[in-house]
């Protein structure tokens, strides 16, 4: 065959269906013409191994017992970042020892290890094995360590019903304690109720900067139906934070649902504020300082104490 016609990354058993000689390999690559890129396993091309390559070299070495995981794998999922968190490939596998083969890294998991395999036509990688995509989700968090990507990660899954809280939290109790302190917190933030990286940021900041405690999406129920579903709800007060996102009121059918919305809340006896998410994440404490006063503000027109002096507690 050509070199244009193989596969980019061959093994031993490719070799053989392609009727590639052990002494062709070793020719091509002394010709400077192919890599090898790991024991038996070798790229037929000239050209730099690509991220793909090294997850099919990856999967090549550990063979049926192991799978890919990671960032490669959640971005199959269609989620992630453009940006993977590490420069190596993250291949699990059962069998062996975790070790590095050039720029993929080889973990020992204990067994047993769902998977799933990708569908012939997949633009990525088609016919390899993934790692169940709860796996995935905890390895790339624990590989980003970094609270801001770990948030959007996990809310995304959960957003998109991918993975439940349950199930994350119950595979993050077989990961590496190293590094996955911000899984943790954006774990301990779904259980709260966050379900979106900025109610999620607008929680961690608001806890923090001391101001009252408060629900996260509560249903509220007024003259015996829901009328909407609170952000952030302070229900002594009856005060409610709303995070607009404006990419939700592109249209002016959005913008005028929101209105609804809120006159709804206001008519039944709501105090309604609203901040975009960029002044959350731009602003941080100084935010939290404001929500702060506008709490204090809403105690003295109910002809109550300072909400921060009569330390109320939400419920």
């Amino acid at each position: 065959m050509r070199p244009a016609d193989l596969p980019r990354v061959l093994t031993p058993a490719i070799a053989d269906v392609c009727g590639v000689s052990r002494a062709r390999v070793r020719t091509e690559i002394g010709r400077g013409r192919w890599r090898q890129l790991a024991r038996g396993v070798v790229l037929t091309r000239p050209d730099a191994p690509s991220r793909t390559d090294w997850a099919l070299a990856g999967l090549a070495i550990v063979g049926s017992h192991g799978a890919l995981s990671g960032g490669d794998a959640v971005r199959l999922a269609g989620m992630g970042s453009p940006s993977p968190p590490g420069d190596d490939v993250l291949v699990v596998t059962t069998r062996g020892g975790s070790r590095r083969a050039g720029q993929v890294w080889i973990r020992k998991v204990a067994a047993p290890l769902p998977t799933r395999v990708t569908a012939a036509d997949d633009p990525m990688l088609p016919l390899v094995r993934v790692v169940s995509l709860t796996l995935a989700v905890v390895d790339t968090a624990v590989l980003y360590g970094r609270t801001r990507p770990v948030r959007a990660l996990v809310t995304t899954a959960i957003q998109r019903e991918l993975c439940s809280v349950e199930e994350l939290t119950a595979q993050l109790r077989r990961a590496p304690r190293r590094n996955s302190a911000a899984l943790r917190r954006a774990l301990a933030d779904a259980l709260a109720g966050a379900r979106s990286v900025a109610e999620a940021d607008a929680a961690e900041l608001l806890r923090t900067g001391g101001v009252p405690a408060f629900e996260l999406n509560v249903p509220i129920v007024h003259a015996g139906r829901v009328i909407a579903v609170s952000d952030v709800l302070w229900r002594e007060l009856r005060a409610i934070l709303e995070i607009d996102s404006r990419n939700y009121h592109l249209s002016e059918a959005q913008w005028k649902a929101t209105m609804a919305r809120h006159n709804r809340l206001t008519s039944a006896g709501y105090a309604v504020t609203h901040f975009p998410p960029s002044a959350i994440r731009d602003r941080g404490f100084g935010w939290a300082a404001e929500v702060d006063d506008w709490l204090r503000a809403r105690a003295l027109e109910l002809g109550r104490r300072s909400s921060r002096d009569r330390g109320l507690v939400a419920g």
